[in-house]
């Protein structure tokens, strides 16, 4: 089981790298766009392994939104670090609000815009 820290109250959105996604990027990316000032992130780890005293590799990033007009705003924000790498990285990007849940990769991840998009009419605006 992860270890998760408490995200207090809000919508938890769930994201999910695999390929050459680095979860040390997305967070600082997140947390530096001023759009998202209501929106903590923080890292899921992996449970530490026997003989170890800390946690894993990064799993996973939760981000709680505590205001659901935010929600967009995350999005937005996902898809534009996901763009500006996808010419160099392969990267694929899964995004879970509650039971839903979207993965985005390859070439669809080059445009910031619809990658937004997708998230939004997917998972919606607001659970």
């Amino acid at each position: 089981m992860p270890i998760s820290p408490d995200p207090g109250p809000g919508i938890r959105v769930e994201i999910v790298l695999t390929g050459d996604g680095s979860y040390k990027e997305l967070r600082k990316w997140l947390r530096g766009d001023e759009d998202l000032d209501g929106v903590r992130v923080d890292p899921v780890e992996a449970p530490p392994l026997p003989g170890q005293m800390s946690g894993g590799a990064v799993e996973a990033l939760i981000a709680t939104v505590a205001d659901p007009g935010l929600l967009g705003a995350l999005f937005g924000a996902v898809g534009g670090w996901a763009a500006a790498r996808a010419s160099t990285r392969r990267t694929r990007i899964r995004v879970k609000v509650g039971d839903r849940e979207v993965e985005v990769e390859g070439p669809a991840l080059r445009d910031p815009e619809a990658v937004a998009r997708r998230l939004r009419t997917e998972l919606g605006e607001a659970p």
